[in-house]
C-alpha cells in the first residue's frame, strides 16, 4: 500500500484543506504515515502571508528531498501561486498545485482520473484529526485588498460554501464526536454575499444551532465593521454562540489603517466592541497587531498601546510587519529591524498583562471547559484553563486562581 504524509504552514483555513486531502487520498486507497518516518508521497500544504513562510516550506521541501530520495513531493497551498517556478525547480517536486488545482489533488492520475474539474469547495470533512474543535471552511477568498496582503492575489475573489453543504458537513462533524465547530474561512465575514438568497453569516449560525450534540459554534475570525446587530443578538441569546470574537486591529492609529488600507478607523473599532459588551456580559475580544507597519512613528505606536488598554483585549497575537512581495507596502520604506523587535516586546509586555487582567474577572466564577490533551483546555471565552478532565469533555470549574493568564480551579 502507497503511504502519504503530510506538512501544513499556515492558517485554519489550510489546516481544513489538508485534512479534506487527508480523507480524499485516504479514500483512495493510501495509507497515512507520519512525515518524519517518511512516505512515498509528501503533500506540503504552504503559506504565503509572508516571505518567510514560504522560506520555511521551501527549506522544508529541501530536506525531505535529502532524507527520503526516492518520494514524490506535491507543493500546494498559497505559495504554490505566488512561487510556483522557485517550487518546481526544487529536487523532488512532483507537481505543484496551485488554488485551482488543489481541488482535484485526490484525483491525481495515480489514484485514479477525474471526470471533471472540481472545485475548492468540493473538499469536505467528516472529521478533524488530532483536534477536539472542528474547523468548518466556508468561505474562501478576499476583496478587502489590504496594501499588506498578498492573499486576494492567490486566492481570489470571495466565494461562499452554499448553507444547507456547510450545514450537512456540521452535522457529520458533531455525529463523529466534535462538540466544538470554528467557522472559517479567508474573509469570513463575507459569507453569504455571492449567494442566491444572500444567505449571511448568522443564518449560518442559526442552522448550525439546530445540530444535536454540538455544544459550541465559534467564529475564527471577523472583521470589526462586519457586526451585525443579528449576530450579536444570537450571541447574546445563545449561550452554544462562544461569547468570543477574533478581529483583527492591526494598528490602534488612524494614519496606520489608512497607509494599510483597512475599511475602519480607531473610533469605528471601538465602537463596534462597545455594542457587543452592551449586549453580552463580558464578551472576548481577541486581536492581531502589526507592529512597525512602514512609516510607523513612535506616536504611531504608542496610540496602538493606549487603544489596546482601553478595548481590554484578552489575548493579543502581536507580530512584526514583514515585507511581502507583490503587494503595495512593499514598495514603502522599511523600519530599522531593532525598532521593530523593541515594539514587538513592548506590546508583547501589554498583551500579557491584558490577558491576565482579563481571565481575573473570573475568579470565584463558574467557567465552561472543553478538555483538550496535554491536562488544558478552553472555556467559551476561549481562555486556556488548567484541567484533568478527559479530551473532548466538558467540564464546570470554579476558579480559583490565575497563573500567567491560565486559570485553574475546582469542579463546580
Amino acid at each position: 500500500m502507497k503511504t502519504f504524509a503530510f506538512v501544513t504552514f499556515g492558517c485554519k483555513v489550510n489546516q481544513y484543506e489538508s485534512q479534506a486531502l487527508r480523507e480524499r487520498f485516504s479514500s483512495k486507497g493510501l495509507a497515512e504515515v507520519p512525515a518524519a518516518t517518511g512516505a512515498d508521497l509528501f503533500v506540503i500544504n504552504t503559506c504565503t502571508v509572508t516571505e518567510t513562510a514560504t522560506a520555511e516550506a521551501q527549506s522544508t521541501v529541501r530536506r525531505l528531498a535529502r532524507r527520503f530520495p526516492f518520494a514524490e513531493i506535491t507543493v500546494t497551498g498559497c505559495a504554490a501561486d505566488s512561487h510556483r517556478p522557485e517550487f518546481l525547480g526544487l529536487p523532488g517536486v512532483r507537481r505543484v498545485a496551485g488554488h485551482d488545482e488543489k481541488g482535484s489533488l485526490g484525483d491525481d492520475p495515480r489514484l485514479g482520473a477525474a471526470d471533471t474539474k472540481p472545485s475548492i469547495f468540493d473538499l469536505s470533512i467528516s472529521r478533524f484529526d488530532g483536534h477536539t474543535r472542528a474547523f468548518l471552511k466556508v468561505e474562501d477568498g478576499c476583496d478587502l485588498n489590504c496594501s499588506f496582503c498578498i492573499i486576494p492575489k492567490v486566492r481570489g475573489t470571495a466565494t461562499s460554501r452554499p448553507l444547507e453543504r456547510a450545514g450537512a458537513e456540521a452535522e457529520r462533524l458533531a455525529g463523529n464526536g466534535h462538540r466544538e465547530i470554528v467557522l472559517t474561512g479567508v474573509h469570513l465575514g463575507s459569507f453569504g454575499k455571492d449567494l442566491a438568497g444572500r444567505s449571511l453569516l448568522p443564518d449560518l449560525v442559526e442552522r448550525l444551532l439546530q445540530i444535536r450534540g454540538l455544544d459550541r459554534i465559534r467564529l475564527s475570525s471577523l472583521e470589526a465593521n462586519e457586526i451585525s446587530d443579528p449576530l450579536i443578538d444570537l450571541m447574546a441569546s445563545e449561550p452554544r454562540f462562544c461569547p468570543h470574537l477574533h478581529l483583527p486591529l492591526q494598528s490602534g492609529s488612524d494614519a496606520v489603517l489608512r497607509r494599510m488600507r483597512r475599511r475602519y478607523n480607531a473610533a469605528q473599532f471601538e465602537a463596534a466592541c462597545g455594542r457587543v459588551a452592551s449586549r453580552v456580559p463580558d464578551p472576548a475580544f481577541t486581536t492581531d497587531i502589526i507592529v512597525g507597519f512602514p512609516g510607523e512613528t513612535d506616536a504611531e505606536f504608542g496610540e496602538t498601546l493606549e487603544f489596546c488598554r482601553r478595548i481590554g483585549f484578552s489575548r493579543i497575537h502581536a507580530f512584526p510587519y514583514s515585507r511581502r512581495r507583490g503587494t503595495d507596502a512593499a514598495l514603502l520604506p522599511d523600519l530599522p529591524h531593532r525598532v521593530k523587535k523593541e515594539r514587538l516586546h513592548r506590546l508583547e509586555r501589554l498583551a500579557g498583562e491584558l490577558t491576565e487582567a482579563y481571565a481575573r474577572r473570573f475568579l470565584g466564577r463558574g467557567v465552561e471547559v472543553l478538555a483538550e490533551s496535554g491536562g488544558t483546555g478552553y472555556t467559551e471565552r476561549y481562555l486556556k484553563a488548567r484541567t484533568s478532565a478527559a479530551p473532548n469533555t466538558i467540564v464546570r470549574l470554579r476558579v480559583e486562581r490565575v497563573e500567567h493568564g491560565e486559570i485553574h480551579g475546582t469542579p463546580a
